[in-house]
């Protein structure tokens, strides 16, 4: 089946889903939502208007509503019954580039009308909406605003770089080169200017949402902490939150206590605290390949353990787990043991071929669909794994971002 095929045959069971999914809270009667754009001339006829949750996956998640663009134009609708925030993608095909805009909106009962424009290789929008949704895009086009220079750089740059490397299918220059030397420059350079630009915008945006409160504010800053929650949880990263973020979200919650972001950034910062050092790994069971299940407590009990979480599509967390393999051989009689964990999506045989391709000796379980909900309680929602040490207490040493980490406590503690 291909990948087209495979997305489009999920929208009429998704879309029949979405007055109960998402929120888990059914709150009223359902209403139609409308969503239409135009202006989409830079796109070709057959292009794809995709719509998503916020917080789903695109990859794997089903669509909830799509429509083909004809002439610059598409009108799309899906039933509700909660406003909530949702993501409308413009694609010319389904290859999902690494470069992805989308634009949110809020499922309220206004038809929500785009205009959409072309400039520096970046989609603007504007939008003629409820006064939530035109919120929105009051934030988005005031950043759009202030970026304009530094956005057209970016855009020349990657012109540069796919005429120059990626159509013709060149290899990247090597670190240390003239052109590598003269490219680093160049992103360098743009990246001095947003570091200029950026505190001016910061301090524009927070002033708008101390004097304009607004669902509109609350996805601004419930967008900012979980995408610093995400870094600190997934890179390990030692640096705290904005104080003045959380200050504005325990200001916004008042206000909307019970609305989805609200709960959601409450369920990051939880997680993120059930993480730190010290605190006993939170607990799961997940079945292995042989068909039994297995409780990540029974594997690790009193040993020191690596959770190794990790996915057949995600080369970075391969060739860490790869790296695992000569500490483990070496260790694994001493008190040290790892358990891995794969995030696999439909099957298991891609899971199998990197077993098999890989040689991981240990134990290894699955996480199929997400159905055993591994990620989210590791705060690795956003990420293809992640890995975490593990002292002989069950509690967390520490989120490790190279391997050289565990290295050095082995040497330490067995």
């Amino acid at each position: 089946m291909t990948k087209t095929i495979r997305i489009l045959s999920l929208v009429v069971s998704a879309a029949s889903l979405a007055v109960s999914c998402n929120s888990g809270s059914f709150t009223g009667k359902p209403y139609e939502v409308k969503v239409s754009g135009q202006g989409i001339d830079f796109l070709p006829d057959s292009s794809y208007a995709l719509v998503w949750k916020r917080g789903d996956d695109i990859r794997f998640d089903p669509v909830v509503a799509y429509s083909f663009i004809t002439g610059g134009k598409f009108e799309l609708s899906f039933t509700d019954s909660l406003v909530r925030t949702y993501e409308l993608y413009l694609l010319e095909d389904l290859s999902l580039p690494s470069q992805l805009q989308f634009f949110q909106f809020f499922s309220d009962k206004v038809p929500v009308k785009f205009t959409f424009s072309n400039e520096y290789g970046s989609i603007h929008a504007d939008v003629d909406a409820s006064k939530e949704n035109e919120e929105i895009y009051v934030y988005r086009n005031k950043r759009d605003e202030m970026f304009r220079v530094t956005d057209s750089l970016y855009n020349e740059y990657f012109e540069y770089i796919n005429e120059k490397y990626i159509e013709p299918e060149a290899d990247f220059p090597e670190e240390g080169t003239d052109e590598y030397n003269r490219l680093k420059a160049w992103t360098d350079s743009i990246w001095e200017m947003e570091d200029v630009i950026s505190p001016s915008y910061r301090e524009w945006e927070q002033d708008r949402m101390r004097t304009h409160k607004s669902l509109a504010a609350l996805e601004k800053i419930t967008v900012t902490l979980e995408s610093e929650i995400g870094e600190i949880t997934i890179s390990a990263a030692d640096d705290s939150l904005s104080p003045v973020y959380l200050e504005l979200f325990n200001e916004y919650k008042e206000i909307y206590p019970d609305n989805p972001m609200v709960r959601s950034v409450e369920e990051k910062l939880a997680v993120m605290a059930s993480l730190r050092p010290g605190k006993p790994a939170p607990d799961f069971s997940a079945p292995s390949l042989d068909g039994s299940r297995h409780s990540l407590s029974e594997l690790i009990k009193g040993k020191v353990a690596v959770l190794d979480c990790w996915a057949s599509w995600c080369a970075p967390c391969r060739r860490h787990s790869i790296e695992l393999i000569p500490l483990y051989e070496k260790y694994k009689d001493k008190g040290f043991t790892v358990v891995g964990v794969a995030r696999e999506y439909e099957t298991l045989d891609d899971m199998k071929a990197a077993i098999e391709s890989d040689g991981y000796p240990w134990i290894q379980l699955y996480d199929l669909d997400g159905a055993e909900g591994v990620w989210p309680l590791y705060g690795l929602s956003d990420a293809g794994g992640g890995i975490f040490l593990i002292d002989r207490d069950g509690k967390i040493v520490r989120h490790v971002r190279e391997i050289s980490e565990v290295e050095e406590y082995l040497k330490e503690n067995l």
